[in-house]
């Protein structure tokens, strides 16, 4: 009697009609004979070894990832090399192409994105839920006169791909991850922090801010070092000035200040995603300010606002390193630092209008959520200095300057790196890493020009 699930893939497969590839000169996934296609015939012998009444041995390139078994997503890259034509297996196969033909690929969905169930290096993901740590995780919003300390709580989800011990090419046929590195996204979705009161001013709302170019969701993308290369120069300094207009004292160093900029059109950028732009204040043009006119009111001539320059350093980094390109806002909800979830109502109407029509805080509806910041997130260190601060020339707040009379600013914070072991070994290990990241905000709300720094610590 005829197997029923033989029957019904068989089925599957033939409804397909006589489809076969373009013709290749090596083998691919399901081209049993090696004739450089692969046909229904071949097909239903994958399907067969799938159901265990055939050996791998009768059609070896039906086991793509050569672990001696035919699973679902391997006679779906025959399907495809039937379909699509062959792509062979073996020398440089590409991660990206929609077929899974290559060993240690266990999916392939015509991307080099993560976030969607198979990561930017065709590997299945793993969701890892990182539990912030309350007694370490904090940020510092460091404005001219003090620091303004957060404690952190809450969770973020960290969607991981697995390690593979050998290069990886993308689909454009360049080598997108070196061996050992693991792909990293975040959604903006799972970042869920919660209300942080802030030194009895205002509801500081911590937000992942979705990024088209890392993918669709995605707020956060990056890399583990696991390899034996691992990762360079992840330790990043990030440095603003208010004005780098001619004439304004302590321009040309970046002891005191950027070089001038008659133009206001300087751009820098720092790798793939790391871009920004001068600005003109009260230009209306979107640039790294949040209300575009300098603390206290603007004065003539307009100031231009440098871009962000990211400057990356530290040679060799340890295995486990991580880096990643994060986009968050900070929204502060004016309430007194309040931060209630009890819904207060006046009169009808929320007792506090920041909250939105729900009268709930650090939720879609708010009505401040801040200015997004693309900034990079490290296990080592992270440095933000900010030159001309609210427009006040030769005044900077930086490493070794005083705040506040004679406290010292804080302008730096360093993080920790993941046990590689135990995220190769176990797909649920949550990473207990400690990433760090700073970025500068000119002209923030109630605050002026702020350098912040923040430690994502997770429970150990």
């Amino acid at each position: 009697m005829r197997h029923p699930r033989l029957a019904a893939l068989t089925a599957a497969l033939l409804m397909m009609g006589g489809v076969s590839g373009a013709g290749a000169e090596e083998r691919c996934a399901g081209d049993c004979d090696g004739g450089g296609d692969v046909a229904i015939n071949e097909l239903v012998l994958c399907v067969n070894i799938a159901l265990g009444s055939a050996t791998v041995p009768s059609c070896a390139p039906c086991d793509v990832n050569g672990d001696g078994s035919v699973a679902i997503n391997e006679l779906i890259a025959a399907v495809n090399a039937a379909l699509a034509g062959c792509s062979p297996i073996g020398g440089n196969e590409v991660c990206g192409d929609g077929q899974m033909n290559v060993a240690g690929e266990t999916c392939d969905d015509g991307n080099n994105q993560g976030g969607d169930g198979c990561a930017a290096n065709c590997t299945l993901e793993t969701r890892r839920v990182t539990e912030l740590d309350p007694a370490r995780a904090k940020a510092t919003a460091q404005v001219r006169t003090l620091a303004i300390p957060l404690q952190l709580s809450g969770t973020q989800v960290l969607t991981v791909g697995a390690y593979r011990d050998v290069p990886v090419i993308g689909k454009d046929g360049a080598q997108i991850f070196k061996a050992g590195e693991i792909p990293v996204v975040i959604k903006g979705a799972d970042v869920q922090f919660n209300p942080v009161p802030v030194f009895g001013i205002a509801c500081a709302c911590v937000r992942g801010v979705p990024v088209d170019d890392f993918g669709p969701g995605i707020s956060g993308v990056g890399v583990i070092g696991c390899g034996s290369e691992g990762l360079t120069d992840i330790n990043f300094k990030v440095e603003q000035d208010h004005n780098t207009t001619p004439g304004s004292p302590g321009n040309g160093g970046s002891a005191s200040g950027l070089p001038d900029d008659p133009e206001c059109d300087d751009t820098s950028t720092a790798g793939r995603y790391i871009h920004s732009s001068a600005c003109r204040e009260g230009s209306g043009a979107l640039c790294s300010t949040e209300n575009n006119t300098h603390f206290p009111p603007a004065v003539t001539p307009a100031a231009c606002n440098s871009p962000r320059i990211v400057t990356f350093s530290g040679g060799q980094a340890a295995r486990g390193a991580v880096l990643l390109v994060n986009s968050s806002s900070i929204g502060l909800l004016q309430d007194g630092a309040a931060c209630t979830t009890s819904k207060p109502m006046r009169n009808g109407k929320c007792l506090y209008a920041d909250y939105g029509p729900d009268c709930l805080p650090c939720t879609d509806d708010d009505l401040e959520k801040g200015t997004a910041n693309i900034a990079p997130t490290t296990s080592g260190s992270a440095e933000v200095a900010i030159y001309d601060v609210n427009n006040t020339a030769g005044d900077a707040i930086k490493d070794g300057a005083t705040c506040g009379g004679t406290t010292q600013c804080v302008t730096k914070v360093s993080g920790s790196g993941v046990d590689c072991d135990a995220i190769i070994t176990n797909p649920n290990a949550p990473l207990r890493s400690a990433l760090a990241t700073a970025f500068p905000t000119l002209d923030g709300a109630m605050v002026g020009d702020t350098l912040v720094t923040t430690l994502l610590a997770a429970k150990q």
